[in-house]
């Protein structure tokens, strides 16, 4: 993202806001991002984000009519639905003011209301690389914290993943910034030079370390079992449904929908009981080919291999990239109980 350097006046302040891509505000003690854009039909659209979290990516989005330094805006929202409370942000040449329009009933706030400082290119990149910085603190508190408060069935699982974060993390920034590879290219990518990145660059890593984080610290639901049937997730976009049936066969419904992916990637098999393993140690695995109308060199199947963690799951994949869209299905996925009812 660009960013404005705002002149004394306000015709220089409109017009180089119809100019430039967007224009970055900041909050400091609540942690609070807002951003000016020139939308379609002379609209300008104000972006909010929250970030108590450093990383999250917690966002209200609206859009108004501008007129000199006054914008009136509500939230977007689909088709027929209520835009609910109106706002007005009194822009100047260093902070925007937001407060409720006069005159409505009980107006809701989205904690969206206060004043927000302008942020240069070079204090929007401080905050960026600041952010990221405290995700990733915090990433290492709460892995260090997870090595006592994992249960030690689970431990193996948290080891994995340790080992796979790098690459994991940088096919989260990939498919933030448009780019497709395979976790394997991503090995010595994920130790690239970063000197030079813009704020956008360390903005998307810091959410990337947040999905991390959010992962590591949320334990899974009490209920979920040792065994195969669950509903497993990974740390952002990634599901595992596993039902073993009568029969003995054991089905799996896989997706993958990733950030900026409008449609999940999936693939659906069915394993039977012989690719079901349980080692003398109760270790369970399970191998599965994904039938395939339009491969017909059965080598070229893609196959799908299980593990068992405690209540977690090891996924792994071979050429099951064209079902994955720009995402990807292999990692480590944290289990809950089959849905009740």
């Amino acid at each position: 993202m660009r960013m404005l350097l705002f002149f004394l006046t306000s015709l220089v302040l409109c017009s180089a806001l119809s100019a430039q891509e967007s224009v970055h505000y900041f909050d400091e003690a609540t942690m609070r991002h807002v951003t000016l854009k020139k939308a379609e039909f002379g609209n300008t659209e104000i972006t909010f984000r929250f970030a108590s979290d450093p990383g999250s990516a917690a966002t209200w989005v609206g859009n108004g009519l501008r007129k000199d330094k006054v914008l009136q805006f509500s939230r977007i929202v689909g088709e027929g639905e209520d835009r609910g409370t109106l706002f007005i942000a009194e822009i100047s040449e260093s902070k925007v003011k937001i407060a409720f329009k006069p005159g409505q009933r009980e107006p809701m706030d989205a904690g969206i209301n206060g004043e927000f400082r302008h942020a240069s290119d070079t204090k929007y990149l401080q905050l960026a690389k600041k952010e990221f910085q405290a995700a990733n603190n915090r990433l290492i508190e709460n892995l260090k914290t997870a090595t006592k408060s994992w249960q030690a069935g689970d431990r193996p699982a948290l080891s994995l993943w340790k080992e796979q974060w790098p690459a994991l993390r940088q096919r989260w920034m990939d498919a933030a910034t448009g780019i497709v590879s395979s976790i394997s290219e991503t090995k010595g990518k994920a130790a690239s030079d970063t000197s030079e990145k813009p704020a956008e660059y360390w903005l998307y890593l810091a959410q990337a370390t947040a999905q991390g984080y959010y992962f590591i610290n949320t334990m899974p639901d009490p209920k979920t079992g040792l065994g195969w049937d669950g509903e497993y997730d990974d740390m952002g976009g990634g599901h595992a449904s596993l039902r073993l049936s009568k029969d003995g066969k054991l089905r799996l419904a896989l997706s993958s929908q990733r950030i900026n992916e409008p449609e999940a990637g999936t693939l659906d098999a069915t394993a039977p009981p012989d690719k079901i393993v349980t080692a003398k140690n109760g270790d369970l695995s399970v191998e599965f080919t994904v039938v395939d109308a339009e491969v017909t060199d059965p080598s070229k199947l893609a196959r799908i291999r299980l593990k068992k963690i405690g209540r977690y799951l090891q996924v792994t994949t071979e050429q099951a990239q064209r079902s994955a869209g720009r995402g990807w299905f292999d990692g480590i996925y944290r289990g809950a109980p089959v849905p009740e009812g």
